[in-house]
């Protein structure tokens, strides 16, 4: 297996569509309509898609069988890169505190099994960017924000906002062809037009994209312009000197509790939404917020059945005694929808947000460090091949009691 990070670099504007319908403004008093909204930092899942067409074009093996001749492509990114400043995104629960309920105050409206939730330490309108820079990151995996020019902890930290300069949404106009003939199509009615406008993405100066690719032809990719997204755009894909994976390995972990803070990096998509797959819930649909993730590999024996397996599987695992999920800070779920030759049009999905964060509570320090061993920068979530799932964990304090201030 061979691992690779490569920069990418756009020969021009590129487009990523979200879930939206292609033709949404009707209010234009003149004739051409925004039908595309593209202008989008690219999800993991279409960067794989990026890269296995472009492996699977094997002039070696036969049209026939370009399906089965990738089969290990593992992706990670991308993230701007702008100089040598890596960027992640903004976590959501940045500036906050994590505080425990106290069933005296009443009841709330919390999903079961949370029992804590994140406070603002500063009551006032924050504008966050989207991206920060890996320092800022660190120092959010630290425990120090606040910390930053002597702030305390009744001042807002903001950091510093490079969203404009990573990359913009430019406007184009196109003209809609008509298929049988080739020729600008005008049909009569309301919202038909020759004409139509498009969001592309365009990346800011000196600046690229950073990710990683996994596979035995990783290395063929190195010098190659491959198609990226809608409406045949192109990136260049050249080798990086800097290893994500080992960058990402490196971020700090702040000293040991018993709290682990699971934060994404890349949107998770969950067949029970915000709820991760590998937590228990009951036969009844009662949800225990218990890891139900193994903390040893077992590997199915030849010849054994499925039941087998799984009865063994469950003794010799060894999964995680009292680790739990006590505490989520989700944003707005991230629509996507897609479309190819061979299944049509697909449903639209709906993935956790990157930056949510997930914190769990273990009993004892131990478990606590092989529950970041598990959770560590890997892909946990459906599609997680695809770069889907990925999150960095960190330690936090035990959650604070939760107090009502007075207003008198």
């Amino acid at each position: 297996m061979s691992r690779k990070s490569y920069e990418l670099t756009p020969r021009d504007v590129l487009f990523f569509r979200d879930a939206r319908p292609m033709d949404v403004n009707k209010d234009r008093t003149d004739d051409i309509f925004n039908i595309g909204h593209g202008a989008y930092w690219p999800r993991p899942d279409q960067l794989f898609s990026a890269v296995i067409h472009e492996l699977i074009r094997d002039p070696s093996v036969s049209e026939r069988d370009w399906y089965g001749s990738v089969s290990d492509l593992r992706v990670t990114g991308p993230f701007p890169l702008k100089g040598e400043v890596l960027y992640l995104p903004m976590p959501l629960d940045w500036d906050m505190d994590l505080v425990a309920f106290d069933s005296a105050i009443g009841s709330t409206d919390i999903p079961a099994p949370l029992s804590a939730g994140f406070a603002d330490r500063v009551v006032e309108k924050k504008v966050y960017p989207r991206w920060i820079s890996r320092l800022d990151y660190q120092r959010y995996l630290e425990g120090r924000v606040g910390a930053r020019n002597g702030k305390g902890q009744k001042e807002v930290d903001v950091p510093e906002n490079e969203d404009v300069s990573l990359y913009g949404t430019e406007p184009r106009v196109g003209t809609t062809l008509d298929a049988a003939t080739g020729a600008s199509r005008r049909v009569a009615g309301k919202y038909e037009s020759g004409q139509h406008e498009a969001e592309y993405l365009r990346l800011g100066k000196n600046v690229k994209m950073l990710c990683e690719v996994e596979t035995e032809k990783a290395d063929e990719l190195g010098g190659h312009d491959v198609r990226f997204g809608g409406q045949g755009g192109m990136v260049r894909f050249e080798v990086s000197k800097r290893g994500l994976i080992s960058e990402l390995e490196s971020l700090p972990k702040g000293e040991t509790t018993r709290f682990v803070r699971w934060t994404l990096l890349t949107p998770a998509l969950f067949a029970k939404g915000w709820y991760p797959n590998w937590l228990e819930e009951t036969e009844g649909g009662a949800r225990t917020g218990k890891v139900m993730l193994p903390t040893e590999k077992v590997l199915r024996r030849p010849g054994e059945s499925r039941a087998a397996y799984r009865a063994r599987m469950k003794v010799e695992c060894h999964p995680f005694e009292t680790a739990r999920l006590i505490a989520a800070c989700i944003g707005k779920a991230v629509a996507f929808s897609g479309y190819d030759s061979k299944d049509m049009e697909k449903p639209t999905e709906l993935a956790v947000p990157a930056g949510s964060s997930y914190v769990f509570e273990c009993a004892t320090e131990t478990e606590a460090e092989n529950l970041v061993k598990v959770l560590n920068l890997k892909p946990l979530s459906d599609l997680g091949e695809k770069g889907l799932g990925l999150g960095v964990c960190s330690y936090v304090a035990e959650p604070k009691a939760f107090a009502i201030e007075s207003t008198h």
